[in-house]
């Protein structure tokens, strides 16, 4: 892993480390926040832009995203301690195959994909699934617009700018090609067939009025997944890009918070000090099981 390598993001900080997974055409540049903040709070965050998932490639099959994701396992694996894995949104459906085939420490699902039905989604989402006998489906894309997964409008602001003038931004890219949209329905289909095989510590996070991906998702992987340790925190003041939106210090604490604690509930003697929780609201809501 080259750390100068423009395609690969690695902030080392000690032998504990974060695998952090991108959204669907998106790229490291979506991560970069949470990974400094990881990084700032005595964990190492690394991540690369995944092959066929990422903005700018040619798509691939969702296999080779998840093997890609793999072998990025297996080499941190090789030099630290425990590796944790924290995804955003098809990067989190990602986690949870990948955490469905290896052993890891801790899995954060950020805006979990789980279905294409948020209230921004256009009505003729049901088409995605014939796209493969589509004449078209080669050549289109499905275009990015306001309100970019984001409520706060000065965010929004910044997104746009950066969509124009790189065609990619910290929410992702200016479009998603629709063959990566099909595999991204072949991965949900997976990782829901087997989501009972996910058993390692699990935070979900999801934004009560998330655009792209409903909140009953979440509440869905919450209720069928396999992990005996597993909190489910409501976000009620953003939209799907949660990394980035109202809440993206909350978002951020809590990853941290979550790691901390179930990697302190593992190892022999405990490595970290955990951080208060924020709010009040917080303490309630963990305290209820989410």
């Amino acid at each position: 892993m080259n750390p100068s390598d423009s395609n690969v993001l690695h902030l080392h900080a000690g032998e504990h480390a974060v695998l952090l997974l991108h959204g669907m055409g998106a790229s490291i540049l979506e991560l970069q926040r949470l990974a400094e903040h990881l990084h700032g709070a005595g964990l190492s965050a690394f991540a690369a832009n995944l092959p066929g998932m990422c903005h700018g490639a040619p798509p691939a099959p969702w296999e080779a995203w998840l093997e890609a994701s793999i072998t990025q396992l297996h080499r941190l694996k090789q030099d630290y301690a425990t590796v944790s894995l924290a995804g955003v949104s098809m990067g989190a459906t990602l986690a949870l195959a990948l955490a469905q085939e290896e052993d890891v420490d801790c899995v954060v699902l950020l805006a979990a994909a789980l279905a294409y039905d948020g209230w921004a989604m256009p009505w003729y989402r049901f088409l995605l699934r014939l796209a493969p006998i589509l004449p078209f489906s080669s050549r289109y894309s499905y275009r990015e617009s306001e309100p970019y997964g984001v409520k706060n409008p000065e965010v929004r602001a910044m997104i746009k700018r950066a969509l124009r003038s790189d065609r990619v931004s910290e929410a992702g890219g200016e479009a998603i090609h629709l063959r990566q949209m099909t595999e991204g329905l072949r991965l949900i289909s997976h990782v829901r067939s087997r989501i009972g095989e996910v058993d390692a510590p699990t935070l979900i996070m999801h934004a009560i009025e998330d655009e792209a991906v409903a909140v009953r998702n979440a509440e869905w992987v919450y209720q069928h997944i396999g992990s005996a340790s597993k909190e489910l925190i409501y976000l009620g003041d953003c939209f799907h890009m949660i990394t980035l939106d109202n809440e993206r210090e909350t978002v951020m604490h809590e990853t941290e918070r979550f790691i901390k604690g179930a990697l302190n509930a593992s190892l022999p003697q405990p490595a970290f000090d955990l951080p208060p929780l924020l709010s009040r609201e917080l303490r309630r809501l963990l305290k209820s099981g989410g």
